[in-house]
């Protein structure tokens, strides 16, 4: 299976000073009233609170399921989810993650789209015959041609986004060093396993893009290319077999003015992505046998999701959204495409990147973090709540 990419796929804070505490953390001598309280730090003025947002998977294994999470700025709407596409002509589309986020103000919106593929082929008597095939009984994955990242974006995208136009658009050159690398890993694996005619050929972009309205947004694509060297039976010589996919493609779209905001946000929300590893594994076994797909009712996929994972109490520690080892890498570097944000670590020794420009960080077990500029802001105090101090990297 293609592993789904979120887009997914943010936090932002400051502000103002706290009591004097003990080594183990402790208030001294009635000073929180020096602090004033919540009264005295103001939500969206002195600080923001970022909070993990749910990609649901509502229908696929019987019972909700948490497909993916990110974080956004408290406040922020997520809708959308996980939609099975059952019957569906191109197995690597039938299973899609397309959702919208809203800021509370409406101003800003993060859309994550779910994946395309497409084919190709060089002899265009074949194609005509895959076109032709496409009308009937015989469909399949789309007849497009082999676009990279940033024509599949001018060619494809574009009608999608209701009359934007391109501003510039520039190719993310750290995220395809890192995808290049796992195109050699795939090719290694195919020639270990004897099939030595296929090519992998990745690209990836970023995209300025700007709206009739005056509004504004950033882009970004990235398509993955597997070309296969073959005999052209009709013709001689060989042709080249095309198979192709945009797994990742989120976009924010922002007021002019608020651009370097709203790349904060995006970049957080990618940088913080955890895909469920038991959702995960529960959508490859479906994939691993698409005729027992076609024929199995919803309640036999429930059982995969129960061998998958055992459901426990919602207010449990999320382990696979907060390890090192759980991160997507081609998620991160992402995140250092669109910049602004900083590693930090929790007490435990788990890392997230968040929003850059912050002296303090603070977090929770339930997947909230505050930022600020204040070294004498503890939200312990000011919120009343049960906070842990991070650690910058």
């Amino acid at each position: 299976m293609r592993t789904l990419t979120f887009a997914g796929i943010a936090v932002i804070l400051s502000c103002t000073s706290a009591p004097s505490r003990t080594e183990n953390g402790e208030a001294v001598d009635g000073k929180d009233s020096e602090q004033g309280g919540s009264d005295h730090y103001k939500e969206g003025t002195d600080y923001h609170i970022l909070q993990r947002v749910r990609v649901m998977d509502q229908s696929g294994f019987g019972r909700p399921a948490e497909a993916a999470s990110f974080l956004l700025p408290k406040g922020w709407r997520l809708t959308g989810g996980i939609q099975w596409r059952v019957g569906h002509p191109c197995m690597n589309e039938s299973v899609a993650a397309q959702w919208s986020a809203t800021s509370p103000d409406g101003a800003m919106e993060l859309r994550g789209f779910p994946v395309r593929s497409w084919q190709w082929h060089d002899d265009q008597q074949v194609v005509q015959d895959m076109m032709r095939n496409q009308q009937g009984i015989m469909k399949s994955c789309d007849i497009m041609p082999p676009y990279d990242a940033e024509a599949f974006v001018r060619e494809q995208v574009l009608q999608e986004l209701g009359g934007a136009s391109i501003v510039s658009a520039e190719p993310a050159a750290a995220l395809v060093r890192t995808m290049e690398e796992q195109a050699q890993r795939n090719n290694a694996a195919a020639q270990q396993a004897g099939i030595t005619n296929a090519t992998f050929r990745p690209s990836a972009t970023k995209v300025h893009l700007r709206w009739p309205d005056g509004t504004e947004g950033t882009l970004l694509c990235s398509v993955d290319q597997t070309v296969i060297m073959m005999p052209n039976y009709l013709h001689g010589g060989m042709s080249g077999v095309y198979q192709c996919q945009s797994n990742f493609r989120l976009l924010v779209r922002y007021p002019a003015d608020r651009q370097e905001e709203a790349e904060r946000i995006m970049g957080t929300a990618i940088a913080s992505t955890r895909i469920n590893p038991a959702w995960q594994q529960a959508v490859a076994q479906v994939f691993s046998n698409v005729a027992a797909v076609e024929r199995t009712e919803a309640a036999k996929r429930a059982g995969l999701w129960r061998d998958a994972q055992n459901y426990s109490s919602d207010l449990q520690r999320r382990t696979w959204e907060e390890g090192q080892a759980s991160r997507d890498r081609i998620n991160t570097e992402w995140g250092q495409v669109i910049r602004g944000v900083d590693e930090w670590k929790d007490p435990s020794g788990s890392s997230i990147e968040l929003s850059a420009g912050y002296t303090e960080a603070w977090s929770r077990p339930d997947g909230t973090y505050i930022l600020s500029n204040d070294p004498n802001f503890d939200p312990r105090v000011v919120l009343q709540e049960d906070w842990q101090r991070m650690q910058k990297r």
